[in-house]
Formats: structure tokens, C-alpha cells, sequence
């Protein structure tokens, strides 16, 4: 599953955003209400967003004081090729026949 991953010093509650910068219109809310826990760790997953790139925003206050992370980042299109392991294990290589791919 794709998604980010981001770690903080303490615990925070706020808002984020998912903002395309390629076009294309969000499929997931504009903003919502995110929060650490007391593992200080925030998941997002990106499962759900077109490829291209976006910009991640995240508002919140601690100690009475507001601040504000931005980051950019780029989801690329999905293979439809085999990886390389997958392909050499359903695949064997014979001399009389130039390739020989076993139906699982």
C-alpha cells in the first residue's frame, strides 16, 4: 500500500490537506482532522489518489503557537510488467524452446 510516512517530537492533533498540483481533482475531503497519538507517527495513505503530484499540508498548534509543513511529492502509474522475481519463477528458459511459462 502506498502511503507516507512522517514522525514527529510529540504528539499533535490538526488539519491536513492533499492538494494536486498536476490538474487533477482530489478523490479524497479537501481537509480533515489528523492525530499522532502517543506514538507521535502519522500514516497517510495515498491509495486512493491519481497519479501525478501533490502537495501534502499539515496545520496544527503546540505550546499556543501554529505552524505549518508542506511537502511535494509524486505518485507514479502502476507497472503492468512482471517484476523480475515473479518472472523468473513462472518462467524457465529450455534450448528447444526459447520460453516456457508455467500456468499456476
Amino acid at each position: 500500500m502506498k502511503s507516507l510516512r512522517l514522525s514527529f517530537d510529540h504528539p499533535l492533533q490538526g488539519t491536513l490537506r492533499l492538494r494536486p498540483l498536476s490538474g487533477q481533482a482530489p478523490k479524497t475531503p479537501v481537509g480533515r482532522h489528523f492525530d499522532t497519538g502517543t506514538d507521535r507517527e502519522l500514516t497517510i495513505p495515498l491509495t486512493e489518489l491519481e497519479e501525478g503530484s501533490w502537495e501534502l499540508v499539515l496545520d496544527w498548534e503546540y505550546e499556543e503557537r501554529s505552524f505549518r509543513h508542506s511537502q511535494r511529492f509524486e505518485i507514479e502509474p502502476k507497472s503492468d510488467l512482471f517484476k523480475t522475481a515473479k518472472y523468473a519463477d513462472d518462467c524457465l528458459f529450455h534450448s528447444r524452446h526459447p520460453l516456457h511459462c508455467m500456468n499456476h
